[in-house]
């Protein structure tokens, strides 16, 4: 369990007008917004592993051969 101490003024005035006493309303925007976040990353890091590819420094196997490789293994 993580505690969040807000220390700006403009934030806390805005959560209080926001929620008032609603923390479910508050802890569900809270999870709402960092999931946002960790599915921006991935897409981050998914466009920066297509330019190091376009770059010539990465090289992909297309979905087939890598299906084809995971099949023959077993």
């Amino acid at each position: 369990m993580q505690t969040i101490q807000i220390d700006n003024a403009e934030l806390e005035s805005f959560i209080s007008l926001q929620y008032e006493n609603d923390k479910t309303g508050l802890v569900d925007d809270f999870i709402k917004f960092v999931k946002t976040e960790l599915i921006i990353n991935d897409i981050k890091k998914g466009f920066d592993e297509i330019e190091t590819s376009e770059q010539g420094r990465t090289q992909f196997t297309s979905a087939k051969s890598f299906l084809d490789e995971l099949k023959s293994e077993y």
